[in-house]
């Protein structure tokens, strides 16, 4: 978090004290920053993206992933590095402390595997009906780094 914050100093962006929402310049730069990373990281896998044709908001019904070749390991690794940064700049943006999120997320990550929780066909692990999400407000409050 600190070398991230640092990193955005140094190119003059808005590191706040505060939790805040950043203006709309900024909150499009890090849309930008996620989704060049993550589709670099996609292609990297050997996958390639497909979009439907709607002009609404992107959904995940709306991608089609393909196999598209060769794995390029090193651009895997580059990219979730990369996705890693340009998300937690995301974080420090927006002025919030990484650490008590991410305690609180992996919790109720961890949640999914109760009674009634299942692999979906894809591969993807399904959160059981009675699965409690994190409590994200509470995590911002607690990890104001600033007071």
């Amino acid at each position: 978090y600190r070398r991230i914050r640092q990193f955005m100093q140094h190119a003059g962006q808005e590191t706040p004290s505060r939790t805040t929402i950043p203006d709309e310049e900024t909150r499009l730069l890090r849309a930008r920053l996620i989704l060049e990373e993550a589709l670099e990281t996609v292609h990297a896998l050997g996958v390639s993206v497909h979009v439907g044709g709607r002009e609404e908001s992107l959904e995940e019904s709306d991608l089609q992933l393909q196999p598209s070749g060769t794995v390029d390991l090193e651009g895997v690794v580059d990219g979730c590095a990369d996705v890693s940064v340009v998300t937690m700049g995301t974080l420090v943006a927006f002025g919030i402390d990484d650490e008590p999120v991410l305690e609180e997320v992996d919790s109720a990550n961890l949640r999914k595997f109760g009674p009634g929780g299942y692999r979906r066909e894809d591969g993807k692990w399904m959160k059981p009906t009675d699965w409690t999400p994190p409590n994200i407000e509470a995590a911002i409050e607690r990890g104001n780094p600033w007071g």
